[in-house]
Order: C-alpha cells, then sequence, then structure tokens
C-alpha cells in the first residue's frame, strides 16, 4: 500500500461491528464475542480515539476515566494493513491529549510485550521506572 491519509478523532467512536472486526483481526475476540459486549465496552468508556481512512475505522484506543484526575488507556488496536505506519502513534497522542485537555494528570497504560518501541516514541510517554502493575485474579 502506498501513501494514504487519515484523520483521528476522539468524538465519533467506531460502531461496535466496527469495533469487533478489529479486535477479531487482532486475534483478542472469537465468535462468542458480540456486538452487545463491544457496545457495553464502548458505552463505558470515558473516551475512544478512532483512526480513519476513506471512510473505514482502520484503529483505536479505549480510555477508562473518573473524568477527573486518573485515567487508563487500553486496547490500542489497528488493521493490520496500517501497521508500521504511524496510526498507533498516533492514535496515542490524539487520546492522550484529549485526556490531559479534560484536566486528567495520571494517565497510564500497560503495554503488551512487543509494544516498548511504540509507546516510547509517543510524545510525553515515559517509562515508569518507580511503579509495578498488578493483576488481580478471581481465586
Amino acid at each position: 500500500m502506498s501513501d494514504f491519509s487519515y484523520t483521528v478523532e476522539v468524538h465519533t467512536p467506531p460502531t461496535p461491528e466496527e469495533m469487533v472486526f478489529l479486535y477479531r483481526e487482532a486475534g483478542w475476540w472469537g465468535a462468542e464475542n458480540d456486538f452487545a459486549t463491544a457496545q457495553k465496552m464502548l458505552t463505558n468508556s470515558f473516551a475512544v480515539a478512532v483512526a480513519r481512512s476513506g471512510g473505514q475505522v482502520i484503529g483505536m484506543m479505549r480510555a477508562i476515566s473518573d473524568g477527573v484526575s486518573d485515567a487508563y488507556m487500553l486496547d490500542l488496536v489497528v488493521k493490520k494493513e496500517f501497521r508500521r505506519r504511524g496510526v498507533g502513534r498516533a492514535i496515542t497522542e490524539k487520546l492522550s491529549r484529549y485526556l490531559h485537555q479534560c484536566g486528567i494528570e495520571w494517565i497510564v497504560l500497560i503495554g503488551a510485550p512487543g509494544t516498548e518501541k511504540l509507546y516510547a516514541s509517543c510524545r510525553d510517554a515515559k517509562k515508569m521506572a518507580d511503579h509495578t502493575p498488578w493483576r488481580f485474579f478471581e481465586e
């Protein structure tokens, strides 16, 4: 694919169908995950940054927040054919800037293994050397 143009915006989330397509293409979801689940995730997100090219959704990232002090950015996903072209970084930076504009100062994410280079390339992103992520499991 040669040069292409795209936009990233925060105020128009993807449809549940577009979200499910992206998640399934990334291998995150199987057939058991439905549109109702995606709709609930979108509805309960504080903000969703979406990249579009030629009218189609090519990537997205969600943020969960109290809207005042803290936010967690998660689920960065970009269609395979558009990866390694700056789309993921643009989505991450747009969402981070939006959260800062809302007055939120504590913005974090936990990157999957192999994403270190991507997030390190984002403006204003700093690895938190003094913090340890924790995951809680049901016993």
